[in-house]
């Protein structure tokens, strides 16, 4: 199906559906062309269960993969992500950042897009609460792609840096979409809970030996 069409279809369900007092955005990097969520690691599986693993690098080209966003009305600094792979969870960072939930807030990667490796679109249009109806207001975003049922209990998972976008008016066919701003990001494995105790432990065992010191 020719991605005129589907957009298309996407505005008129959305202008059947508007949502008042809220302006909108679109979770799609498809229409964009992009940028591509990728394999982060080596030994991600391109399902994200098992099996072959995916080209480090390389665009995700199986099913299994959901899209997500977390966001802030405004522009406020986001903190850094404390890990050293970009896994953690965006509501934890300084700045306010919030799990996006209901209609447009999550797509299937490379399946909603006729199978086009590391890109998707939702199947509505996101209306961000706190914004205006008539558009222009400023958010601030971290888009998200994760294996499991949610992103907090994915066993491979990955977020963007944070961008910012303004939102469109609620009655747009074609709202903003986030494939124009946000950085392209990878998926990796999120540790086991006990390599984190054990780099807990590590860590106070070093600062022990320093104060002896």
């Amino acid at each position: 199906m020719k991605k005129s069409l589907i957009l298309g279809l996407l505005g008129l369900a959305a202008t059947a559906a508007t949502t008042l007092g809220q302006g909108t955005i679109f979770l799609d990097n498809y229409f964009t062309g992009g940028p591509n969520i990728t394999y982060g690691e080596a030994g991600v599986p391109q399902n994200g269960v098992g099996g072959s693993a995916g080209t480090v690098g390389g665009a995700i080209n199986a099913a299994g993969w959901t899209m997500g966003l977390y966001y802030v009305v405004g522009s406020p600094v986001i903190g850094a992500d404390p890990n050293p792979k970009p896994i953690g969870d965006p509501s934890t960072f300084s700045g306010g950042l919030v799990l996006g939930t209901g209609t447009g807030s999550t797509a299937s990667l490379y399946t909603s897009s006729g199978n086009t490796p590391g890109q998707g679109f939702s199947g509505g249009f996101f209306a961000v609460p706190g914004t205006s109806a008539a558009g222009g207001t400023t958010i601030t975003l971290e888009v998200v792609a994760y294996n499991g049922a949610t992103y907090a209990n994915s066993t491979y998972r990955g977020h963007s840096a944070a961008f910012t976008m303004a939102v469109s008016s609620s009655s747009s066919p074609a709202p903003n979409a986030t494939g124009s701003a946000m950085p392209t990001f990878g998926v990796f494995a999120v540790p086991e809970p006990s390599v984190f105790a054990l780099a807990g432990l590590g860590g106070a065992f070093l600062m022990l030996i320093r104060r002896k010191k």
